[in-house]
């Protein structure tokens, strides 16, 4: 009668090869070991890009690509950016192209949409360059989407800046008017009407001027893309959680093929009782 193959008959399989076993773990080890020692640390800093939030006349938030981080880290052109962030630094294009990365922040659903903001991050050996390239890439990244912004801000500066030189030659010039008529020893109806014109003129720019300061304060503050919070470290890839980790993963890698080639060569236990 054949004899039903257990879970011990494996181990005892198993045990038989333990030498072969213990060989190969020990080398996963040491194999492992070398190469976290050998593998060069990276390290990568990150920073934090609003990319901004444009409104229209009416105060409605309108959409576009930049609008939120899942659309706008497809839209973006890295490599564009990368290029332009090794020129400025003066560095070959290998030491960014590759090296940096926009992502969405992260516990995003459905139900919890993507705000516009953009993590960037960027890797160099060096700490210090890793924190460079970071900051440097996020300042493109507010350059490169904040075109729109920066020509609505100057027609705002520029009709800002018109309506108080003119609110200034109209307070000059009520000014005058009210000290003529002031000292004139008979009313003037000429006086009296540029006054009251004067008078209504600077109060539409006046008007005008708080107006455009108000649309440039919101265009500064909510609309325009900017950078949240700058790199200041940089983290290694190379921790030693994590060469630990690599070291765990060789050495049981070692283990399970130590462990086929040992039921390879003892045979398994239902391969040598179909052959007895």
């Amino acid at each position: 009668m054949d004899r039903e193959i257990t879970i011990r008959d494996y181990l005892n399989v198993a045990w038989s090869g333990r030498w072969l076993i213990l060989v190969t773990t020990v080398l996963g080890i040491i194999v492992g070991i070398l190469v976290s020692v050998a593998r060069p640390s990276a390290y990568t800093a990150s920073a934090r890009v609003y990319l901004g939030q444009p409104t229209s006349i009416n105060g409605v938030p309108i959409q576009t690509p930049f609008t939120s981080s899942q659309t706008a880290t497809g839209a973006l052109d890295l490599t564009a950016l990368a290029d332009g962030v090794a020129q400025k630094m003066g560095v070959a294009r290998s030491v960014i192209r590759g090296h940096v990365h926009v992502s969405s922040p992260p516990g995003l659903s459905t139900a919890n949409p993507a705000p516009p903001v953009l993590i960037v991050s960027g890797s160099n050996p060096r700490p210090a360059m890793a924190v460079v390239i970071t900051n440097q890439l996020a300042s493109a990244v507010v350059t490169q989407t904040g075109a729109p912004y920066m020509l609505a801000e100057n027609v705002l500066t520029a009709q800002a800046t018109q309506a108080q030189t003119q609110v200034r030659s109209l307070n000059a010039r009520v000014d005058a008017l009210q000290a003529r008529m002031a000292g004139a020893t008979a009313s003037n109806a000429g006086d009296a009407v540029a006054l009251a014109t004067d008078t209504q003129l600077l109060n539409t720019a006046q008007t005008v001027v708080a107006s455009a300061q108000l649309a440039l304060a919101k265009t500064r503050e909510a609309e325009s893309p900017r950078v949240l919070a700058q790199a200041y470290s940089a983290t290694s890839s190379n921790t030693a959680p994590k060469r630990l980790q690599s070291i765990a993963l060789a050495g049981l890698v070692g283990f399970l093929l130590g462990l086929i080639a040992t039921f390879v060569w003892r045979g398994s236990p239902a391969a040598r009782a179909s052959d007895a």
